[in-house]
């Protein structure tokens, strides 16, 4: 949680001042990225992430137009994002009553019963992406606009702070919300306004004389308020509530937050809450933060005066090379975050997960493929993680637990090549199906092909179960390699990295028995509304859950089409199964960073991370799988299936009016619609109404083709 009511606080003081947005041209402005993320978020606030799945498709708009209105007034954005959470005492995975399922559900109620604006509003409140989810898709966006954004190991707040106290100024601002404060930083941009081209800030010896204290007593008075890292002081919890003043009326009196809490250590609050080292671990964890440095190490602010036991109230130091792929988007903080933790958490999909076909996925599926990258993890980064126990925890289930690892667990190891000059060179045209074709050399006896971002794709798929260790393809490998020829003929070309993932994931939930057109245990009403034959229906279905696999380009205007729900339980299962491609990726990262053998901050580091970083920018974003294609596409078969003709003129000005290239998008639909009939076909009689589906659709597609 943010500082306790400081806001509302410093508003009674009138302690921001407002300036003119030249006054920061030609200045580099260190932006604290997850503030400056939650109020493009605000903006674009609708129902779509929990009603479609992925991130709101008027998010890379917004951030765009952010960019370049900073461009405009010749601001140099640099975004810092948070890394890893600092560690918890108490363990808690899991947000102890968690109404959001509940909101979603009576959503879709409401929707069901034709209140589709009570609905939106429901979703808004409820979404279950989590800010930090959406952070990959931001990077992409900021990449390829040429930004400047970082990921910071831990908080963005102590990056930044360093940033900017640095001699030589990186940064010569900071935007960043009011948590900043407790930094020693003495000024802070708190707002900006595009339409009065004027900025909100905040100088902190105003707000040391407005509040009768020192600048050594702002970091006291602001713990014992209550922060991200330590709760409110009992005794400042009145009848009538709390008020910031307290903290500042306490910490003036007591001179420090230490003396307050033992000047009140008979309070029961204070000491059934242990407040004393709550209070310590806060401080520690703000004045001793982990950074990284300029010249590329990593460790505490003040470092002279830093404890011991860091690792204690931060969490275990992790090899520098994890930093640095993490800084620069190469590994997110999941895969890093169950290593330090020792547990990889699975929370609700926007659907609710209510389906027994999508909890199998996760704890028989999912969990094979982290128990294989936890044993090479493991193995690759020393003796401490090589006897660490890593579970899987469900929302569904968060008293039981999936062992993934301990010191028991079968130590596996992956030897990948060197990466030199030439290895570099042969990066760039790496794809899924160039990869499966060579897997056998890749990985295989003798293996050493001197391109690590082929070598790291080659594992990914392994991890998937789609080659086996000698680099030969499993029977579900061979399937996928018909799958990927289909998509390339369809195409008449090499076939875009999202429609070949497409397929990747198609062949995953075909082999799992989850890619066709047959309601799931859970069935929604969606599915009890006939629109015709109910052989059609299905046929329907099927079609619409192949067309969810592929991403539905750029947002233009509110969604005109029908949402369902049905659609975005299978969006749910896709996208578990992309978030596995993705720790799969970042997995691959840590062991061929762990296996270059330099020194973590020499530049010869620097250049073995490249290819690293080539090769998992090839990689699928789960967080921005949602179900606008399949929605399209069932929009155009469900009318199909009723009136018998092809009917895109009926609904294309609505899908034009909700995404700039949608006949594009089912367009690519139906190429991978062919690579999975493809696919059907070659496992046999299994999948024979995937078959059928094809055949049926294709005279709705034809007018769109």
């Amino acid at each position: 949680m943010p500082i306790r009511n400081i806001d509302v606080f410093f508003r009674e003081l009138k302690l921001t001042q407002e300036a003119r947005i030249g006054v920061l041209a030609e200045t580099r402005l260190g932006i604290e990225g997850h503030n400056w993320l939650r109020q493009l978020m605000l903006n674009t606030r609708d129902g779509e992430p929990a009603a479609m799945g992925g991130v709101p498709l008027a998010l890379e708009a917004e951030i765009v137009k952010e960019l370049h209105f900073f461009q405009s007034n010749n601001i140099t954005p640099i975004f810092v994002f948070n890394g890893l959470p600092v560690a918890r005492r108490d363990g808690r995975g899991f947000v102890k009553d968690d109404h959001r399922p509940a909101y979603r559900h009576a959503a879709w109620e409401q929707y069901w019963q034709g209140h589709t604006e009570q609905a939106l509003r429901g979703w808004s409140t409820s979404s279950p992406q989590a800010l930090a989810d959406t952070v990959p898709f931001v990077m992409q966006v900021l990449q390829a606009h040429g930004a400047e954004f970082m990921r910071a190991p831990y908080s963005s707040w102590a990056q930044l702070a360093y940033m900017y106290q640095h001699e030589s100024q990186p940064i010569h601002a900071v935007y960043s919300s009011l948590e900043m404060l407790m930094f020693d930083v003495d000024r802070v941009v708190t707002s900006v306004n595009h339409s009065r081209a004027t900025f909100g800030w905040i100088q902190r010896d105003n707000m040391l004389g407005k509040c009768g204290i020192t600048a050594d007593q702002v970091l006291d008075m602001c713990i014992l308020a209550g922060c991200d890292w330590c709760p409110t002081f009992p005794p400042l919890l009145g009848d009538i509530g709390f008020s910031f003043k307290s903290a500042v009326d306490v910490t003036r009196q007591y001179r420090s937050g230490f003396n307050a809490i033992q000047a009140m250590a008979d309070h029961p609050g204070v000491r059934a809450a242990n407040y004393s080292d709550s209070f310590l671990r806060a401080y520690c964890t703000v004045k001793y933060h982990i950074v990284l440095r300029l010249d590329g190490s990593v460790g505490p602010l003040n470092a002279e005066f830093a404890p011991n036991d860091l690792h204690d109230i931060i969490g275990y130091r992790l090899p520098t090379a994890a930093y640095h792929l993490l800084a620069q988007g190469a590994v997110q903080p999941p895969i890093l975050n169950m290593l330090v933790s020792g547990t990889w958490l699975e929370f609700s999909p926007p659907d609710n997960g209510e389906s027994e076909e999508y909890r199998h996925l996760v704890t028989q599926w999912e969990s094979n493929v982290l128990r294989q990258q936890c044993r090479l993890l493991c193995t690759s980064l020393g003796t401490f993680f090589s006897q660490r126990k890593i579970a899987l925890q469900s929302w569904f289930d968060p008293q039981s637990e999936v062992v993934l690892h301990d010191s028991k667990s079968t130590k596996l190891s992956v030897k990948f090549s060197a990466a030199g000059t030439a290895a570099r060179a042969k990066d760039g045209g790496v794809s899924v199906s160039s990869v499966l074709e060579r897997s056998r050399q890749l990985l295989g006896a003798g293996a050493g092909s001197g391109c690590r971002a082929a070598e790291l794709l080659a594992w990914v798929l392994q991890s998937l179960q789609l080659v086996a260790a000698d680099g030969q393809h499993t029977p579900l490998g061979r399937v996928l390699g018909v799958g990927l020829r289909a998509l390339h003929g369809s195409t008449g070309s090499q076939p875009a990295q999202p429609l070949q993932w497409a397929v990747v994931t198609a062949a995953v939930l075909l082999d799992r028995g989850l890619l066709s057109g047959k309601v799931w245990s859970v069935a929604y009403e969606d599915q009890q509304r006939p629109t015709g034959d109910a052989k059609q229906e299905q046929f329907a279905r099927a079609i619409a859950r192949i067309a969810t696999l592929v991403p539905p380009g750029t947002r233009r205007g509110p969604w005109k089409l029908a949402y369902n729900r049905d659609l975005l339980a299978f969006c749910s299962a896709a996208r578990l199964v992309q978030k596995a491609v993705n720790s799969s990726a970042d997995a691959a990262c840590l062991i061929g960073a762990a296996g270059s053998g330099a020194e973590p901050a020499s530049e010869s580091t620097q250049s073995e991370l490249l290819p690293l970083l080539r090769a998992r920018r090839t990689m699928p974003l789960e967080c921005a799988t949602s179900d606008a294609t399949g929605l399209l596409a069932h929009a155009l078969l469900t009318d199909y299936a009723r009136s018998g003709v092809g009917c895109w003129g009926r609904i294309q000005a609505a899908a034009e009016e909700g995404l700039v290239n949608a006949q594009q998008a089912l367009r690519d639909a139906w190429s991978v619609a062919g690579a999975v009939r493809a696919m059907a076909k070659a496992r046999g009689g299994t999948n024979a109404d995937i078959i059928d589906a094809c055949d049926w659709a294709q005279a709705a597609f034809n007018e769109v083709l």
